[in-house]
């Protein structure tokens, strides 16, 4: 009978305790990310951030906040693959009074689902230039898209490749009634409608780090910075004597060509470690913490944080790269020290044997004459030594000149 009553109690127990465990918070997730600036390679950063974060904490939403006029179609497909490496159910949602125009519209199409609010817009994708098959290529993939999200209605899916083919745009309202979006006015009526209202909240927005590398991606401006490497190479090499301009053009060739896709992640990390040990070099020539030792330092840093950044990572890729970068940062501005110095103390002149021994004051160990060479002793060794006078044994002796290790000497005054 008391076995039974322990078994009971413990039953109550563990029911008691599943209970409490259902009525306990979850530890859902919600990633949310702004994208609320143009569409280039600082927000495919932005949303690969994201998305490592949503599969780093488990997330069980990814929500892509729009308000964007577009941007660039390459940066768009990348954006559009990095979205599709997340496991959770993704939607986009355009807030009032926003926009997902031009290639925003197609990022918000590759999401699981669709919010809009009332005054929202979303369309007007036709590319620009309006080549043929660029147009047609983005008339396929809204399409596809389209059909991948379950549009099945032939008609809605006509309106939506106006958008490509006549720039045709929507409101929020429209997008609602013909079945592409749902209503959500807030972020809160978003996450009551996906039953995740009390989940915790994780926001990501564009920082400074993604508008660099969204400026310096810019194909007008990758092109610069390629004539302007060449033309500063053409510098260093009609320039007097190394001036540095060539290392200068060689990283902005480097980040040029790493800009328009011609080097990749590793070519761009490869030829930042070479320029890096060369400026190392040149700084080691000219012995004195200067511009080249620093800027050798900052490429070798930059190598690691390059090779971090574009490799697919679960988690903060920024707790590994920035510290690991700082590390290489260190190590290379420490032993730079120390190659600055051992080239500091190797060309430091070295006393000559004259420089050591001339006024010096030794011992004659022997007779010194002219034409007599003897013996001294002078800085605790004997040396062959001559005299233009005659030098007594026993007397004190000056040395005042070196021939070979032959010593000249005179005979100097007794300390009587």
């Amino acid at each position: 009978m008391m076995r039974a009553s322990w078994v009971t109690a413990a039953l109550a127990l563990l029911c008691l305790a599943h209970l409490a465990a259902l009525a306990a918070p979850s530890g859902e997730v919600v990633v949310v990310i702004h994208v609320r600036e143009r569409i280039d390679e600082g927000a495919v950063l932005l949303v690969k951030r994201a998305v490592d974060a949503s599969l780093s904490r488990n997330a069980r939403l990814l929500v892509v906040v729009l308000d964007t006029y577009g941007g660039y179609l390459s940066s768009m497909d990348r954006v559009v693959a990095e979205l599709s490496r997340a496991r959770c159910r993704r939607v986009a949602w355009v807030p009032p009074g926003c926009k997902a125009v031009s290639a925003g519209a197609v990022i918000a199409l590759s999401c699981d689902d669709m919010y809009v609010a009332r005054d929202a817009v979303l369309g007007m994708c036709k590319p620009t230039p309006a080549d043929e098959k660029v147009v047609n290529y983005v008339k396929v993939r809204v399409r596809a898209l389209a059909e991948r999200r379950g549009v099945a209605n032939a008609t809605v899916v006509a309106l939506l490749e106006r958008m490509v083919t006549e720039n045709a745009g929507f409101s929020g309202r429209q997008l609602v009634e013909m079945g592409v979006a749902s209503l959500a006015e807030s972020l809160s009526e978003l996450l009551d409608r996906e039953g995740l209202s009390k989940a915790s909240v994780v926001e990501l927005r564009r920082d400074v780090l993604c508008d660099v590398i969204g400026f310096v991606a810019d194909p007008g401006l990758s092109l610069m910075m390629l004539i302007v490497g060449v033309l500063l190479i053409l510098l260093e090499l009609k320039a007097a004597g190394f001036q540095g301009w060539g290392l200068l053009g060689g990283v902005l060739i480097a980040l040029a060509l790493y800009s328009i896709g011609v080097f990749g992640a590793s070519a761009l990390a490869l030829t930042l470690i070479v320029l890096g040990v060369a400026s190392i070099v040149l700084e080691l020539k000219k012995p004195g913490i200067q511009a080249f030792g620093i800027a050798g330092v900052a490429l070798l840093s930059l190598a690691v944080a390059v090779t971090y950044l574009r490799e697919p990572f679960v988690g903060d890729v920024w707790r590994y790269a920035l510290p690991s970068s700082a590390l290489i940062a260190c190590i290379s501005a420490f032993l730079l020290v120390v190659m600055v110095k051992a080239a500091e103390a190797a060309r430091m002149r070295r006393p000559t044997l004259e420089d050591r021994l001339v006024g010096k004051v030794g011992l004659a160990k022997t007779d010194l004459g002219p034409g007599r060479a003897g013996v001294v002793y002078v800085d605790g060794e004997d040396w062959t030594a001559y005299s233009d006078r005659p030098v007594p044994r026993g007397s004190r002796v000056r040395v005042v000149g070196v021939s070979g290790i032959v010593l000249r000497v005179e005979e100097a005054p007794s300390d009587k």
